[in-house]
């Protein structure tokens, strides 16, 4: 966008001055962007040029996640570039927009990467021992270096573009004795991995809050890896929770700096980790919060607008479908107001952060 140049006729004698279109005023490209119908069009527009990222768009529910379906393709009527197949579900206004966008040329690579993880409107993506931050909204993709382990779970600190973006990706099942973690940041050369004493138990899912990574292995063990020290902990006792069958892994949630477990099995179980006591103590209610279960999780304030949310657990479900639990009445219920799109069969669901304006 820097190269191209707008012709301005300016009052200097006959004199015609030329300037480039990413030095717009403004006022300018406030009234160009309000002509916009869509949100993901205001939001490209946003992505041109550093310049063109002061627009501003009209608001919405920022704090709710929209709802991606993801696909990979390649495009033979532009030379094999690689395809973006989004399908964008905003919650508020009700929209849902198919979005198709080549995005890079030659990245056979990328092909086939399966979601990782997604935070701050980045998606952490992974394809046999390659992986990549990419952004659905900008399409901008940042390589990791090559992985020396197989891990199970992943997550990152903060923005891929933030210098103090930590990588996380842990690896521990059953049949193996260690458990061995890896750390990185985008533009570090390689991954540093540890390996520590293991318990032969699957790690099932991983958060970041305050400088330490908490991962949760299966009946509810409670592990942290300390980014500062490089230090390793169990936090609680190999039999933390008893008496709930899980039917599906359990999933970590950070709230305001507390963690929160999900665990299914007839029902949703919350439990929120007391620190004084080290162990998990079960909950009812959720405030006024809702939660987002995905490959990452997201916990969001339920109030004013979005006040109807409150005490919901909103997942993804059989049939392409999206469904929430409601805690008061320990049922489930179609995703008929904010989320009532199916997805197609073929696109990877995750909950997505919108970019911040």
């Amino acid at each position: 966008m820097a190269d191209g140049q707008k012709h301005i006729c300016c009052a200097e004698g006959k004199q015609m001055q030329y300037r480039p279109w990413s030095h717009l005023p403004v006022d300018i490209l406030n009234l160009i962007i309000r002509r916009l119908p869509k949100i993901i069009d205001q939001i490209y527009f946003r992505f041109v040029c550093k310049n063109w990222h002061l627009a501003k768009v009209p608001q919405y529910e920022g704090n709710v996640p929209w709802l991606l379906g993801l696909q990979w393709d390649f495009d033979i009527n532009n030379g094999g570039a690689m395809t973006q197949l989004s399908s964008f579900h905003i919650p508020s206004p009700n929209n849902q927009f198919h979005i198709t966008k080549s995005i890079v040329k030659k990245e056979e690579e990328f092909f086939g990467a399966g979601i990782c993880a997604s935070k701050y409107g980045w998606l952490l993506l992974q394809k046999s021992n390659k992986s990549f931050f990419y952004s659905p909204f900008s399409r901008k993709a940042i390589k990791l270096p090559n992985m020396e382990i197989n891990f199970n779970r992943a997550t990152f600190s903060s923005s891929p573009t933030s210098p103090d973006c930590i990588c996380f990706v842990i690896e521990s099942s059953k049949s193996i004795a260690k458990i061995r973690i890896s750390i990185c940041s985008p533009g570090g050369l390689e991954w540093r991995t540890i390996a520590v004493d293991g318990f032969k138990r699957a790690v099932e899912d991983v958060v970041y809050s305050n400088g330490c990574f908490y991962c949760v292995f299966s009946g509810g063990v409670l592990g942290a890896f300390y980014v500062a020290g490089r230090d390793w902990r169990v936090l609680t006792d190999m039999e933390p929770i008893i008496g709930i069958q899980f039917w599906a892994r359990s999933q970590l949630v950070e709230s305001n700096g507390e963690l929160l477990l999900v665990c299914r099995s007839t029902n949703f179980h919350v439990f929120r980790f007391d620190w004084s006591e080290m162990g998990w103590i079960e909950i009812h209610k959720l405030g006024n919060q809702a939660l987002f279960l995905g490959c990452t999780s997201f916990a969001i304030a339920a109030e004013w607008k979005t006040s109807a949310l409150a005490d919901r657990i909103y997942y993804h479900g059989e049939c392409h479908r999206s469904y929430f639990y409601y805690l008061p009445t320990n049922k489930k219920y179609a995703c008929e107001d904010f989320y009532p799109w199916v997805v197609h069969d073929a696109m990877e669901r995750v909950w997505i952060e919108p970019p911040s304006f």
